[in-house]
């Protein structure tokens, strides 16, 4: 039977953007249930197109048909895992009657309509699976392909295509409906469900498969270190690792979404590293292959272990046979003699697991054997094997210098990705973007991994191998630089289109779900709750327009080339923090900072910026005044220098928009305009009645729509860099005056006073003195405050934008005028 070629037509036909998975017999992982395309997420927003479905024909007739879930298809699906029927009854009674239900090995596919619900998994206490929401990021494997474990076709009670318009929806509230339906029934049997606690869960990230693999790679050379006795935090043989390599895999695929992860891939890492290390010179410990069952130990991976670490494995019996077998050889030549004690040192010096105990004993026992014919004492010996140990580190060749040992490290590490050191610390690529890599960490990867040499034994000698291998992997981080962000789907352009991720981009943190631009429209819940914020605002639109644009900014990490910081200003009640609390959730925590600004001048504390795109300073102190040199510096990405604690120094161009919500406006010394300006100002009125307040309302928000919100503030990156500055609402120009008029004495006297009164015109000019005068007047008279000076009176004029001219007076007294401003004449209304 033509699977794929025979009933793909029929699918399309219906709208549905079915692809081709492989065979059901197809060798390897995946078989019968994997796509055969790397892009098929995309299918789910999008029908493939004619000619892709020709292509598809003509190329897979006899695969399987997989449906992919989301806005395309505006499906998803309940796949019942278990095959307890007193779950299984649950599950249905707790859910709506689908009129389509597909069977397969176990369990059973219900499909319903897709309302943009976030993909969910439950499992028992023994981490079995029991139910999955099969939403976007997802796909099902359609009748009537072939089950790769029974060889029978799936079977379904009717044909979809025939029941499309009879699929019902299902409460977003489904995930706690069954949580709490399938709770009760496993607590009653002492078991409970694995998942976080709470009355909603956090939507499950999406991990790129780069990183995905990478994670893989690095927990199964952790693993490796421990069989091995490197890593002594704990301690196991191979049958536990690979145990805990298994669990830590569907730990790993159960709190994320997409595809599941084979376990076997990471088992064979963890065989790979160990097989790696053995061959290099390593040995494994007593007892690593206590519990490995007699299967596993046919495996050949473990034979070729088992085969090596006896050959290179060194034990206390196997020394005094192998010197008294030597010593055989020619009784009568003692130099010979020595020189095989020499050589049995260096043998059992390359064995890191021949102990203390061991060592002693043989001392003991070539002294007591060989000590009279070769006059040599247990000092001597002690010395000769501790020299052996140092000069067998390394495969029997001491590195010669830091550089060498620092290279060693740095091949080690690698292993779990490219090393690099940029802006004052390490990072490390991980499959889709670059991770901090803690300073300590490095020094004891140099610590446990370099031993025995004399160049590496004291901190002094593992700092300067540390710092040595910083020369050697640094590097910038953005190698080709271009405007973007990654997600889980790939790297976003400015352009709108999706990359593979990269290192070249330089990245520090990937968005933990997937792009859809289709969804743009769907963020309702959202979009509602800016109405009903400012939906009686005359600026309404141009408020909604620019946080869709400090949104944007904040996300592509580009904020600091418009040179501004975000206000959501108003009393208590109103709901600006949700805004900011919504930003806050959707984005990783590799994205986050949160430093105030009057922590920006202090020792080490811009260090705290480096690769973050989100500064949530959150409330402005309402007496202390902000600095406003290095507030203006660090909004507009100006180079700082700075310092990780008891590290070199470094300069770094900060790259993070800065988020405050208030109930007060910014107070500073700093009387310039260059102060004022450095402000996006989203004013919030309309207090919340108390009835229609509800709590922690942005969690609701980012489970139900984060995929749409984000997708909606792409869409204001366009119109931002076409601007090349943000929306300019008039609440926001309203706000600016007011910092002004409070943190600029004269300002406040030009827009307060009715003699002097400014102009367009350059025509027009009023004497210094004269204006001056004025100034003091209402600063005692009406505002009861201090004045400024003379001289600076002159230059905050200036900087207000009104240019001083000297002129002389008939009495030829040297005077200032300042033009577009005028003074009224006497009786002039």
């Amino acid at each position: 039977m033509s699977i794929f070629g025979d009933f793909a037509p029929r699918y399309w036909s219906a709208g549905l953007p079915v692809i081709p998975l492989k065979k059901w017999n197809a060798f390897g992982k995946g078989a019968g249930k994997a796509p055969i395309l790397n892009e098929w997420q995309s299918y789910a927003a999008v029908m493939p197109s004619v000619s892709m479905q020709q292509l598809w024909l003509e190329s897979y007739p006899d695969h399987n048909i997989g449906l992919p879930f989301g806005p395309a298809s505006g499906l998803c699906a309940i796949d019942i895992d278990t095959e307890d029927e007193e779950l299984v009854q649950v599950i249905l009674d707790t859910l709506p009657q689908s009129p389509w239900k597909r069977v397969g090995k176990k369990g059973m596919g219900l499909v319903y309509r897709w309302k943009g619900q976030r993909n969910f998994k439950l499992r028992d206490s023994e981490n079995k699976s029991i139910v999955e929401f099969l939403g976007q990021g997802n796909q099902m494997v359609l009748p009537p392909s072939i089950h790769p474990d029974t060889g029978k076709p799936y079977e379904a009670n009717c044909d979809l295509w025939d029941v499309l318009d009879q699929i019902p929806a299902i409460d977003e509230d489904i995930e706690q409906d069954l949580r709490d339906a399938l709770g009760d029934v496993l607590k009653s049997r002492g078991g409970g469900i694995t998942l976080a606690q709470g009355v909603r869960s956090r939507p499950l990230d999406v991990i790129p498969q780069g990183e995905r693999d990478i994670q893989m790679v690095r927990h199964a050379g952790y693993l490796a270190r421990v069989v091995l006795g490197i890593d002594r935090t704990t301690k196991y043989g191979l049958a536990e690792a690979i145990e805990h390599m298994t669990t830590w895999v569907l730990d790993f695929t159960a709190s994320a979404a997409g595809d599941d992860m084979d376990p076997g891939k990471g088992v064979a890492k963890l065989l790979e590293f160990l097989l790696k290390d053995v061959e290099g010179g390593r040995t494994l410990p007593d007892g690593w292959d206590v519990g490995l069952s007699d299967e596993q130990r046919d495996w050949a991976v473990i034979k070729a272990l088992i085969e090596k670490n006896q050959v290179q494995r060194w034990t206390l019996t196997k020394a005094r046979d192998w010197i008294d077998a030597r010593a055989a050889e020619d009784p009568e030549d003692t130099d010979r003699l020595v020189s095989k004690i020499g050589e049995l040192f260096l043998e059992v010096g390359k064995d890191d697991n021949f102990g203390s105990l061991e060592s002693d004993g043989l001392i003991n026992y070539v002294k007591s054997r060989f000590g009279k014919e070769t006059g040599i004492g247990k000092p001597a010996l002690a010395r000769m094997l501790k020299e052996a140990r140092q000069e067998s580190s390394g495969d029997g060749e001491m590195a010669a210098d830091h550089e060498s040992i620092a290279r060693e490290v740095i091949e080690e590490m690698s292993r779990g990705g490219e090393l690099r050191f940029s802006q004052g610390c390490f990072w490390q690529w991980g499959g889709s973007c670059f991770g901090q890599v803690d300073h300590e960490d490095v020094y004891v990867a140099v610590a446990t991994g370099v031993k025995g040499n004399i160049l590496s034994r004291r901190h002094n000698d593992y700092e300067a191998i540390v710092k040595t291998i910083s020369r050697l992997c640094r590097s910038e981080l953005i190698e080709e630089y271009e405007i973007g962000i990654n997600f889980a789907n790939g790297f976003l352009d400015s352009g709108g289109v999706l990359h593979d991720h990269s290192p070249k981009y330089g990245k520090t943190f990937t968005m933990p779900f997937n792009y859809v631009p289709e969804r743009a429209g769907e963020a309702h819940k959202w979009l509602a709750y800016l109405e009903s914020a400012w939906g009686d605002d005359e600026d309404y639109a141009e408020k909604v327009m620019a946080l869709q644009e400090a949104f944007a900014a904040t996300m592509f990490g580009i904020a600091p080339r418009f040179q501004r910081a975000f206000l959501l200003y108003g009393k208590a009640k109103t709901g600006k923090s949700q805004a900011l609390e919504v930003l806050q959730a959707m984005m990783p925590p590799k994205a986050i900072c949160a430093l105030s600004p009057e922590r920006w001048g202090q020792r080490f504390q811009l260090s705290g910026m480096v690769g973050r795109t989100l500064n949530v300073c959150g409330e402005l102190p309402e007496e202390t005044v902000i600095d406003g040199k290095a507030f203006k510096e660090v909004v507009e990405g100006a180079t700082q220098s700075t310092e990780f604690k008891g590290r070199d120094g470094f300069t770094f161009a900060p790259i993070a928009a800065h988020w405050f919500a208030s109930n007060h406006l910014p107070r500073s010394r700093d009387t310039s305009m260059g102060f004022v300006r450095r402000w996006q100002i989203f004013d919030f009125e309309k207090v919340v009645p108390a009835e229609e307040r509800i709590p922690d309302y942005h969690e609701v928000l980012v489970a139900e729509e984060r995929e749409a919100i984000a997708a909606w503030a792409v869409q204001g990156l366009a119109r931002l860099l076409r601007q090349n500055d943000y929306t300019q609402p008039k609440s926001h120009l309203a706000r600016l005056d007011q910092i002004q008029r409070a943190n600029n004495s004269v300002a406040a006297w030009l827009q307060s006073n009715d003699k002097v009164r400014p102009t367009e015109s350059m025509e027009d000019a009023a004497d210094a003195r004269e204006c001056f005068d004025q100034y003091v007047f209402y600063m005692r008279e009406v505002s009861r405050g201090f004045n400024v000076t003379f001289e600076r009176f002159l230059q905050m004029m200036e900087e207000l934008g009104y240019p001083q001219v000297p002129y002389e007076d008939k009495a030829g007294v040297k005077r200032a005028m300042f033009r577009k401003v005028r003074i009224k004449a006497l009786g002039e209304v």
